[in-house]
């Protein structure tokens, strides 16, 4: 065998030439057989190989050292968007329990109580 190598710069443009080339391959297909686009569920498992694909790809490039690390600092990140997400979740839960005890529970007659009259 040759012994090809390829180094890890070369890697996210062979990716890139395969998926214009399979994007072509299909292209063609769709219009020789005259039918529309995929459906939803083709387009999102095709999606979620190139997902996977392009995860797979990334790792074996970076090696396991520094996949390592960088999943350890994603972790911290996530754990950071998760606290701040559950502090807005707690923020509007709670104005939300303080604007019904400020007006009642009951909503004012008007346009949107069509059932209640000014009338009355």
């Amino acid at each position: 065998m040759s012994g090809v190598e390829v180094d890890a710069w070369q890697i996210p443009i062979l990716v890139t030439a395969a998926v214009v080339l399979l994007e072509a391959g299909f292209n063609l297909l769709l219009r020789v057989r005259g039918s529309g686009p995929p459906s939803q569920r083709v387009r999102t498992i095709g999606f979620g190989l190139l997902v996977v694909l392009t995860v797979i790809i990334f790792v074996a490039a970076l090696g396991p050292d520094r996949a390592d690390q960088l999943s350890s600092v994603a972790a911290a990140v996530t754990a950071v968007v998760a606290l701040w997400l559950t502090y807005r979740s707690y923020n509007s839960f709670t104005k939300s329990n303080t604007t019904e005890e400020q007006s009642g529970g009951t909503a004012a007659p008007g346009p949107e109580n069509p059932g209640e009259s000014e009338h009355g």
